[in-house]
């Protein structure tokens, strides 16, 4: 499920809360219509969870292919320049070209792993803002039920 339908819920119960009928400054809403909105949004905000720890396994297994690569580039490099070390005219151009090789598998893990970040903290980020708005709904709604109780003070019983 996705933010949005965590939204549409949060402002179905908002609607319900609005629209309820008044007396002496309560709210009566359908108990049963109350209670399967909320279980809805129990079930939506785990998954948004559930997105987010994806996320963050898709983050690491990006890194461990970039580390794979970065290692088998250097297992290469290092072959050739075995084979190059061999022929003494060589040495030169072998140390020259495993060291590029390297910089350059190491460029690329850096890079994957700077993009990979980016992009979990990108999504994240969205995630927190769609949580955060999500807990102003609740606490505006809360807030308001504080607020109507309180006007009307606690009630006294007269036992006389």
């Amino acid at each position: 499920m996705s933010s949005n339908h965590l939204f549409s819920l949060l402002g179905r119960l908002e609607e319900l809360i609005t629209k309820s009928p008044r007396l002496a400054g309560r709210a009566f809403i359908p108990l049963d219509e109350a209670t399967e909105i909320m279980k809805k949004i129990r079930l939506t905000v785990p998954e948004e969870v559930k997105t987010a720890k994806e996320l963050v396994k898709q983050k690491e297994t990006i890194l461990q292919k970039a580390q794979e690569e970065a290692d088998r580039l250097l297992s290469r490099s290092t072959k050739e320049a075995q084979r190059i070390l061999s022929e003494h005219h060589l040495i030169k151009l072998a140390r020259e070209e495993s060291n590029e090789i390297k910089a350059q598998a190491y460029e690329v893990a850096r890079q994957m792993e700077e993009e990979a970040n980016q992009y979990v903290h990108e999504v994240l980020g969205r995630l927190e803002e769609n949580l955060l708005e999500a807990l102003k709904v609740v606490h505006r709604s809360k807030e308001k039920y504080r607020t109507d109780g309180e006007e009307d003070g606690p009630v006294e019983k007269n036992d006389d």
